[in-house]
């Protein structure tokens, strides 16, 4: 058991790395002009400590599925409690003490098999960069796994990539011309799911070096349900290999209007 507890520095810790700066995470105007009334926390950097929390020590299995559902708006500078369900073997829970309802719940499965999917598009991080970008991440999990932070460079990629944008359903919902940031200013962005899966090798502590070997980060076929008006559901993820050891990642947003009480973790 743990209480976390997030503020404005760590939200531009985790834009810093990221590259998620969401108004919905800095712009107070911005919320109330789209129905909210707080600042929330960004999903993926709770998500760091919930994760951290409940990582398996040793290998039990050839590979490990990370399942996360986001309920309910984690608020700037509010206490709330992570606890381990005992119910499941590896799982763990933030809950609103005030609500007494749960924000957000994350459970580590075993699995046997990893399906590589066929990408649509690669693109190379070099080892300078990561090297660059792991000292961006130290203040935010200083003693990460690797599958901590290749899960967080994933995510970072997803918002970035440019060849995203260029996918057909992706296409229909940013402007030429425009980058996935100029989605999170026209509509609001609330993330609802992440599945992570990975190799039971990447378990292992994160060895800070000089140059890493590059990721060939390769993103995967986009889906999308619904539209702006009435709101859609887009699935964006990504894989790649580190040491010969693959993880990828699927995240679930929901791009709409803000309500009141709205049940999904912001971006």
């Amino acid at each position: 058991m743990m209480t976390l507890h997030y503020s404005q520095q760590d939200a531009r810790l985790w834009a810093a790395f990221s590259g998620d700066y969401n108004p919905v995470h800095f712009d107070k105007a911005w919320v109330k002009s789209q129905g909210g009334s707080r600042l929330s926390v960004h999903g993926m950097r709770a998500l760091l400590d919930v994760k951290r929390f409940i990582s398996p020590e040793v290998r039990r299995s050839p590979f490990l599925k990370c399942t996360v559902r986001l309920r309910r708006p984690l608020w700037r500078d509010t206490d709330y409690l992570l606890m381990r369900d005992s119910n499941k073997p590896v799982s763990a829970a933030v809950h609103d003490l005030t609500a007494q309802k749960v924000c957000l719940s994350c459970t580590i499965v075993p699995v046997s098999l990893f399906a590589v999917e066929e990408a649509e598009s690669q693109r190379e991080l070099g080892a300078s960069t990561i090297a660059a970008l792991h000292q961006t991440f130290l203040p935010l999990l200083p003693d990460a796994r690797q599958w901590h932070f290749l899960d967080a460079l994933l995510f970072r990629h997803l918002l970035q990539d440019t060849a995203l944008l260029d996918q057909k359903v992706i296409a229909s919902l940013v402007p030429a011309g425009r980058t996935l940031d100029a989605l999170f200013t026209r509509y609001p962005v609330v993330q609802t799911h992440q599945e992570v899966v990975f190799d039971s090798h990447l378990l292992s502590p994160w060895q800070s070096v000089l140059l890493p070997e590059p990721l060939e980060i390769e993103t995967l076929p986009a889906m999308v349900v619904g539209d702006l008006l009435q709101g859609a559901v887009v699935r964006i993820a990504a894989q790649t290999r580190y040491q010969q050891h693959y993880i990828s990642s699927a995240v679930t947003l929901k791009v709409g209007p803000l309500t009141k009480g709205n049940a999904n973790e912001t971006v």
